[in-house]
């Protein structure tokens, strides 16, 4: 068995298709944002992944709240799950799939892999998101868009690895802007 290459059609995990051998879409998600909150939410992401015959399945929603202070639900089939993290100011987040294990999400050291927690230091990512070539390196990488690479280990709980992969890569842009824009604020002098 060898691992599935998942190329994301748009830059934004929020609104895009996963397209897996022949371009053929296997997930989407969707994102509707809220003018006004509606019952407490500001956005929510619908997952998708296709059936045999092209239609679309149901796989997971995430519930983005109003309250910047809240945590975003997430529904992975009819599971809760639970995204919880690992440290105080660290990206890393951790849950539980629906194999029972759990696993991390970590973008300490790019690029952003999945890895399952409790297995030892020597552990195989499950999952790893590679970035698009950006800059001086797309003249030699032309048709390289950004992509999801699961191991083949990690195929049993593939709707898991996407919507938590949604949420995860979402919340992580999130925190990057707003470092960013801390960075750019004006220190005043004392």
């Amino acid at each position: 068995m060898s691992a599935l290459k998942l190329k994301l059609s748009r830059g934004d995990p929020l609104q895009t298709d996963f397209l897996a051998t022949g371009n053929k879409v296997l997930y989407t998600s969707e994102t509707i944002t809220y003018p006004r909150a509606l019952h407490g939410s500001r956005a929510t992401t619908a997952v998708t992944r296709r059936d045999a015959v092209g239609g679309p399945l149901p796989v997971g929603v995430i519930e983005w709240p109003a309250n910047p202070h809240d945590r975003p639900r997430l529904v992975i089939g009819t599971r809760f799950v639970e995204m919880k993290k690992t440290g105080l100011y660290a990206s890393p987040e951790k849950f539980q799939a629906q194999d029972g294990r759990t696993y991390e999400w970590q973008a300490s050291n790019f690029p952003v892999q999945l890895v399952p927690l409790h297995a030892g230091h020597n552990a195989a990512y499950v999952a790893t998101f590679l970035q698009s070539s950006q800059g001086f390196f797309k003249v030699w990488n032309r048709g390289s868009s950004a992509s999801l690479l699961v191991a083949p280990g990690g195929l049993h709980m593939l709707d898991d690895i996407v919507v938590t992969f949604i949420y995860f890569e979402s919340q992580w842009r999130d925190r990057e802007r707003h470092k960013a824009r801390i960075g750019c604020l004006p220190t005043l002098a004392t």
